[in-house]
């Protein structure tokens, strides 16, 4: 990555529109190869010996907290960009779950009363 693209991402992250970097032709592309690397199958099913078609490209440690990372597939000797079914997708965020779930509470028509 460099440091014009990681100044970019640190911008948007800051913004709260760190959604936008997953619309980079870089990330596209990185995306489409980890995709290939991992024939396309869920390495989350796979451990456990099952199959499935993964369509997300999860980064393992977070791109909020390691936006250096964003662009890289290895870390080190560990991988950090992995292909996941939509399914474990949401089992790593589990946090993005309740928020679409239940979405932002919305106010009371009337007060609750007990009297």
């Amino acid at each position: 990555m460099t440091q014009q693209q990681l100044s970019n991402l640190t911008q948007l992250i800051a913004a709260g529109n760190a959604d936008a970097f997953y619309h980079w032709t870089a990330w596209e592309r990185l995306r489409d190869s980890v995709l290939a690397l991992d024939h396309y199958e869920c390495q989350m099913c796979k451990a456990r010996g099952r199959y499935s078609r993964a369509v997300v490209v999860h980064h393992v440690k977070h791109l909020r907290d390691r936006p250096e990372l964003a662009l890289s597939i290895w870390d080190g000797h560990t991988r950090q960009l992995v292909s996941l079914c939509k399914a474990c997708h949401e089992l790593c965020h589990p946090e993005r779950i309740q928020r679409w779930r239940y979405g932002p509470r919305k106010a009371q028509l009337t007060p609750e009363r007990w009297d």
